[in-house]
C-alpha cells in the first residue's frame, strides 16, 4: 500500500492556512472587540456564523473548481486545468453580485433572534459589511483552489498569511481607534476583515494572470454547457457547507434565547473550536486533492488508502486538541472573555462548553475528513442531500428542547450527538463504494 501521508503533509500546511483564514480573521476581531464590549463579542458569534453560512455557499460551489483542476492536472490536461479555473472566476463574479443585493435585507433578519437591541445593531453592521464583500472571499476561494490542485500550495500560504496580517493590524486600529484610525468598534473589525480579503483576492488574480491564466481564449469563454455541469457537482458542495452552517447557526441562535452569557460563551467556544476545525479541514482539502489527482489518473484503487491515512494523521490531530480544550478550557476562554463585570460568568460557562466541544472533535475528525474524500470524489450530490435531511431532524430537535425543556447542557448535548450521527453516515456511504461509479470530467484521455 502506497504511503500517502508525505504527500497530504505538503499540501495540508498551506490548506489549513487557507481554510483558516476566515476563522483566524474573526478569532482576531473577537480578541479586540473584547476590549470594546461585551455586546461586540456577543454579537460576533451569530453574525459570523451568518456570514460563512452564506459565503460558505458560494465559495463552497465556486471552489469546488479546484476539484475539477486536480482532476485534469491528475490526467495531464493542461487546457482542462485552466478551463476549470474560469469555472471558478465566473462563478466567484456572479456570486460577488448576488451577495451585495441581498447583503442589507438579510441583515435585518437579526432583529427577529430575539437578543438584546445593542447586541442585534452589532450583529446587522458585522453581516451586512463583511457580505457585501463577498467577491473577495470567494474569488480567492476559486483562485486558491486553482494553485492548490496544480500542487503550488505554497503561494496559498503565503497571500494567505500576508492577508491575516493585515487584518490584525487594520482590526486593531478600527474597533478601538489607535494609530489615527477611528474608533469604529464592531463595524471596524467587519472593514478590516473585507479589507484584508480584497487584498488577498488582488494577489491571487496577479498571480493568475502572470501564470499565463488569461492567455488562453477559449478557457475564457463562457461555455453554457459546461458550466451547467460544473455546477450541478459544485452546488451540492456548496448546499452542504452552507446547510451545515446553516445548522450551526440557527443552534447558537437558539442558545442566545438563554441570555447574552450563554451567547458569549458559545461564540467564544466557537471560535476556539476553530482551533481545531479549520485545520482538519486543511487535512480534508488536502487529501481531496490527492483523491482527485488519483480518479484523474485512473487510480481509484488508492482512494481508500488516501482516505484511511488521512483519516488517521486527522484523529491524531483532533486528540490532541480535544486533550487541550479539556485540560485548559477556562485559560483559553478567558482571553475572550475580556474584563468586563460579566467576564467570570462568562469563563465558568464557557468552561463547561469546551467540555463537549473537547468530546465531538473526536468524532468530527471522521466528519470532516469522510465528507472532504466523498465530496472530491464526486458524490456531492449524495452528500448535500442526506446532510439536508439529517440537518432537519437535528433542528426539530432542538425546537422541541428550546420550547419545552430549554437549557444549556440539553441543547450542546443534542449539538454533540449531532455531529457524531453525520461522522457514522459519511463512513458508512465511503464503505459502500458508491462513489466509484461517479465521474467528475466529462470524458477520459
Amino acid at each position: 500500500m502506497t504511503n500517502h501521508v508525505p504527500r497530504l503533509l505538503k499540501l495540508a500546511g498551506p490548506m489549513i492556512l487557507s481554510t483558516s483564514a476566515i476563522t483566524l480573521m474573526q478569532i482576531v476581531d473577537a480578541i479586540v472587540l473584547s476590549r470594546h464590549s461585551s455586546a461586540a463579542v456577543a454579537a460576533i458569534g451569530p453574525a459570523g456564523l451568518a456570514v460563512i453560512l452564506f459565503q460558505g455557499f458560494l465559495f463552497g460551489t465556486a471552489g469546488y473548481a479546484g476539484t475539477f483542476v486536480a482532476h485534469n492536472h491528475g490526467r495531464g490536461d493542461a487546457a482542462g486545468v485552466r478551463k476549470s479555473a474560469w469555472l471558478g472566476i465566473h462563478t466567484s463574479l456572479a456570486s460577488g453580485i448576488l451577495a451585495l443585493a441581498v447583503a442589507w435585507p438579510i441583515g435585518q433578519l437579526f432583529l427577529l433572534a430575539g437578543h438584546t437591541p445593542d447586541v442585534a445593531a452589532d450583529e446587522i453592521s458585522y453581516f451586512t459589511i463583511c457580505m457585501a464583500g463577498s467577491l473577495f472571499p470567494v474569488l480567492g476561494s476559486a483562485l486558491a483552489g486553482w494553485l492548490s490542485g496544480i500542487g503550488r500550495p505554497a503561494i496559498v500560504t503565503a497571500v494567505t498569511f500576508f492577508s491575516f496580517v493585515i487584518n490584525a493590524l487594520l482590526a486593531w486600529g478600527l474597533v478601538l481607534g489607535v494609530w489615527g484610525f477611528p474608533r469604529l468598534g464592531i463595524t471596524g473589525a467587519a472593514l478590516a476583515t473585507v479589507s484584508a480579503q480584497a487584498v488577498a483576492a488582488i494577489l491571487y488574480a496577479a498571480i493568475f494572470v502572470v501564470g499565463r491564466g488569461c492567455s488562453d481564449r477559449s478557457a475564457r469563454r463562457l461555455d453554457r454547457v459546461e458550466l451547467g455541469r460544473f455546477l450541478k457537482l459544485a452546488m451540492p458542495m456548496g448546499l452542504r457547507i452552507s446547510g451545515e452552517l446553516l445548522a450551526w447557526t440557527l443552534f447558537l441562535v437558539v442558545l442566545g434565547r438563554l441570555g447574552t452569557v450563554e451567547l458569549a460563551a458559545s461564540s467564544i467556544a466557537f471560535r476556539i473550536n476553530g482551533m481545531a476545525f479549520f485545520p482538519a479541514l486543511g487535512l480534508g482539502q488536502a487529501a481531496g486533492i490527492l483523491v482527485g489527482h488519483a480518479r484523474g489518473a485512473g487510480e481509484d484503487d488508492e482512494v481508500p488508502a488516501i482516505a484511511s491515512q488521512s483519516l488517521l494523521v486527522c484523529e491524531v490531530w483532533m486528540l490532541i486538541m480535544a486533550v487541550l480544550f479539556a485540560t485548559c478550557s477556562a485559560p483559553l476562554i478567558s482571553v475572550f472573555a475580556g474584563h468586563g463585570p460579566e467576564s467570570a460568568r462568562i469563563v465558568e460557562t464557557g468552561t463547561l462548553i469546551m467540555k463537549f466541544v473537547a468530546f465531538y472533535c473526536l468524532f468530527d475528525a471522521a466528519n470532516v475528513m469522510t465528507g472532504c474524500v466523498l465530496s472530491s470524489a464526486g458524490d456531492t450530490n449524495w452528500v448535500a442531500r442526506t446532510f439536508v435531511y439529517s440537518s432537519a431532524g437535528f433542528l426539530l430537535l432542538l425546537w422541541l428542547i428550546d420550547s419545552f425543556m430549554p437549557g444549556l447542557i440539553a441543547e450542546w448535548t443534542l449539538g454533540t450527538c449531532f455531529v457524531l450521527f453525520t461522522a457514522v453516515i459519511w463512513s458508512l456511504r465511503f464503505r459502500s463504494g458508491a462513489w466509484r461509479a461517479i465521474r467528475v470530467l466529462h470524458d477520459s484521455h
